[in-house]
């Protein structure tokens, strides 16, 4: 084999891992946002207390971040989880009406996120 051949399928067999490793991490973790009441959902209202909620479905203590935006800034967040395929929840509000997104990290690289609205309350 040539070097030039070598080459090609090094990149090859580099490309086949960077697609296996998004469908990995999707089957072994979930993130969502869910209403303290409502649970999970991509619509509430601004004085919804929501949870940031990550469960690794097949370790346990996985150490994680979770940051979410509005756009522009962001709050991070960085927890451990329990048991393995428990969920770990962050409780927090948001204050201002827009589009959100959250995503979450183990190692540094993203694994799952969650788009939702949050609207204008009562």
């Amino acid at each position: 084999m040539t070097a030039r051949g070598l080459l090609s399928a090094l990149a090859a067999a580099g490309a086949l891992v960077a697609c296996a490793v998004p469908a990995e991490a999707a089957r072994r973790f979930h993130g969502d946002v869910a209403g303290a009441v409502t649970g999970p959902g991509h619509s509430f209202v601004v004085g919804d207390g929501l949870y940031l909620e990550f469960r690794d479905r097949t370790h346990a203590h996985t150490r994680y971040r979770v940051c979410y935006t509005r756009g522009h800034g962001r709050r991070c967040y960085v927890r451990t989880t329990g048991a393995r395929n428990r969920t770990s929840r962050i409780f927090f509000t948001p204050r201002n009406v827009g589009t959100y997104k959250a995503r979450w990290y183990v190692g540094g690289a993203p694994v799952t996120s969650w788009t939702w609205y949050n609207g204008i309350g009562d």
